[in-house]
């Protein structure tokens, strides 16, 4: 381990205790920046009131608060960068410590994400409370302001639980819209959105609906009256977000339209199926596990020849194509992936295979995993085919 900077009073490194080590600089990330001073204003305010440190309430209030206000704004950048990155912002600001500037813009910005929009404007008050009595991030770290006043000339007393309840719910918030903004970004790269509504926003409406043989039913549009009203949409966009929702893989299953895939039939997917339950069969419930000093090698040597057999059984009926669609379906299951990306994944999985020309090893990769059958059956929600999905798992 290297030991620079060894006569450092804050950024040496010892060989011992390396367990209190912290990752910073180059090691950080801006999230921890910005839990780092929500978190610790909680700790502060906890300590005080948890221990009963009365004598700590005046020289801690400051800093509390200047936790909270810093992780506020550090969180309205977080937003405001995010925004930038993904070109919904038009207008630029100077790089200052306004945290009501900052939300403003956010504010203003069409987002086209109710969530999200929600996540902003439920900041307001936290963002007036922090802005009015510190425009510029100073008053909250100096008992003089930049012009020689007094700071916080107009207030007298702050109240630390009223303060800690205050922060418990900033603390949410910021969680919940750092949250939404993360899988926000990721849903764009879909590109499955329109200028008003978000891949989420969509989502919910896809739940909303009727199935699609029922369209022509009033109660399809009474749901249509109840969305446009909760999306502030008008007719016309609401037709953009339906196109859209019944040519989707994942939001058109639920209304009772359902996708092929693009090689594995049916059929064919039940057959491996078939075979792996033969390999896993369900656990015995009278079973105590492995005796480990006396182990049934007859029966792992036993396993290990079914396992072959099942690898030859599915070469038999599965072409090249076909096994390579159901690695795809499998991942997009385990990792929760976006259909979108369905085909763009395939293709790469085909061209895989291709370079490794090892058809049963990739089948055995598969057919080996206890949790097969459940990532198949999530693949398969995902890329329209909830049908097939609930009967496999039968």
């Amino acid at each position: 381990m290297s030991l620079e900077n060894s006569n450092d009073p804050f950024f040496a490194l010892t060989e011992e205790g390396t367990k209190w080590n912290a990752c910073i600089g180059k090691q950080a990330h801006p999230e921890s920046y910005m839990d780092g001073y929500m978190e610790a204003a909680l700790e502060l305010v906890n300590a005080v009131i948890e221990q009963k440190q009365y004598i700590k309430r005046d020289t801690l209030a400051m800093p509390i608060l200047y936790n909270a206000r810093h992780a506020l704004e550090l969180s309205l950048k977080y937003i405001y960068d995010a925004f930038l990155k993904e070109k919904l912002i038009k207008t630029t600001l100077n790089k200052n410590h306004d945290i009501r500037s900052y939300w403003a813009l956010l504010l203003s910005t069409k987002v086209g994400d109710l969530e999200l929009t929600q996540h902003i404007k439920s900041l307001e008050r936290f963002v007036v409370s922090l802005g009015n009595i510190d425009d510029d991030g100073q008053e909250l770290r100096y008992a003089t302001t930049r012009d020689g006043q007094k700071s916080l000339k107009d207030k007298a007393l702050c109240n630390l639980v009223v303060i800690r309840k205050s922060l418990l719910e900033l603390q949410k918030i910021i969680y919940d819209s750092k949250y939404r903004l993360e899988g926000f970004v990721d849903e764009r790269q879909t590109k499955t959105y329109t200028k008003d509504l978000s891949r989420n926003d969509l989502g919910t409406i896809s739940k909303m609906l009727p199935p699609i043989d029922r369209w022509t039913d009033d109660a399809f549009v009474k749901t249509k009256e109840e969305i446009k009203e909760a999306y502030g949409i008008g007719s016309n966009k609401f037709s953009d977000a339906i196109n859209l929702i019944k040519n989707h893989r994942t939001m058109a299953a639920r209304l009772g339209k359902e996708f092929d895939l693009l090689y594995l039939t049916d059929h064919k997917l039940k057959l491996v199926v078939q075979e792996w339950k033969g390999l896993h069969p369900p656990p015995d419930l009278n079973d105590l596990g492995t005796d480990f000093t006396n182990a049934d090698f007859e029966a792992m040597i036993g396993h290990a020849k079914k396992v072959e057999e099942v690898q030859k059984n599915i070469l038999r009926f599965l072409s090249g194509d076909e096994i390579a669609d159901l690695e795809t379906v499998f991942y997009i299951g385990r990792e929760a992936g976006f259909c979108e990306f369905y085909e763009r994944q395939l293709t790469l999985v085909r061209n895989k295979h291709k370079l490794n020309t090892n058809p049963a090893q990739e089948v055995r990769h598969l057919i080996e995993k206890v949790n097969f059958l459940e990532e198949i059956a999530k693949g398969l929600t995902i890329l329209g085919k909830p049908t097939l999905a609930k009967n496999l798992l039968l």
